[in-house]
């Protein structure tokens, strides 16, 4: 379903409300390449958000692997993870390291005590190290970063929190439900957080034909038909999150 066909079921749509989480820190960056991969920045006065609308911006770092994006430090990225932070515990798995943004902020929560990160590209794990500083980041001792596939990593000790961030596009990949279940058959964590869920749960009220208001019994048919624990399930303000995130993505 495309964001017209979206736009003409919902119709009513949400306004425009501040953003409900507190967005990412940002670590300090600057500008390498290694490999194919290179974070530059990006000039630009204004980014939009995940949950608000277009505003102004001071710093932006973009992740490039060739002419594909895979990150950036742009309010959208900030808000659209920042409740994958919030929800971190225990034993947190984070598929996807990309520019560390997550991570910076996983290592903030009081309630994480170790982290695991899983990629399969040995450039960006060196890269990373070349952009920022992350072994004076508060909690670095408890990360260890494992390469590996996303799809066949399987985790020797329990996971409290999973959360996946391994494709490119916000929201456009149509995977999202199908990579999500073949990550948690492995990982099996307690609760997971998949990046654009929001826009899925979405898509999925419009496959069953259902109407505003959205509610959060509606979440949770959502999560029983995919069989993920995802996130945010007794927050009953949470489907009016999805709404405002779709505004903005679909108004784009």
């Amino acid at each position: 379903m495309n964001k017209k066909e979206l736009l003409d079921l919902f119709p009513e749509l949400l306004e425009y409300k501040k953003p409900p989480y507190q967005p990412l820190c940002v670590p300090l960056y600057h500008p390498w390449q290694y490999g194919q991969w290179k974070l530059e920045p990006i000039k630009s006065s204004l980014g939009r958000g995940y949950f608000t609308p277009f505003q102004p911006i001071i710093k932006n770092y973009c992740l490039r692997k060739g002419k594909t994006v895979w990150m950036s430090s742009t309010p959208m990225e900030l808000e659209s993870l920042s409740h994958h932070a919030l929800a971190a515990k225990g034993h947190t798995v984070i598929m996807g390291l990309g520019m560390g943004l997550l991570l910076y902020n996983v290592l903030l929560n009081s309630k994480v005590k170790k982290v695991t990160v899983i990629d399969n590209d040995p450039d960006i794990v060196e890269l990373f190290f070349q952009i920022t500083d992350p072994t004076s980041w508060t909690g670095w001792n408890k990360v260890s970063i494992i390469q590996s596939d996303a799809y066949s990593w399987i985790p020797s000790d329990s996971v409290d929190y999973l959360s996946v961030d391994i494709w490119s596009v916000l929201g456009e990949d149509k995977s999202l439900r199908s990579d999500g279940q073949k990550i948690q058959h492995n990982v099996k964590a307690k609760q997971v957080a998949l990046w654009g869920q929001e826009l899925d749960f979405i898509t999925f009220l419009s496959e069953q034909d259902y109407r505003l208001p959205c509610t959060l019994s509606q979440y949770h048919e959502y999560i029983e038909a995919i069989g993920i624990p995802l996130i945010e399930a007794d927050n009953p303000r949470y489907p009016e999150y999805c709404l405002q995130a779709a505004q903005i993505v679909m108004n784009y």
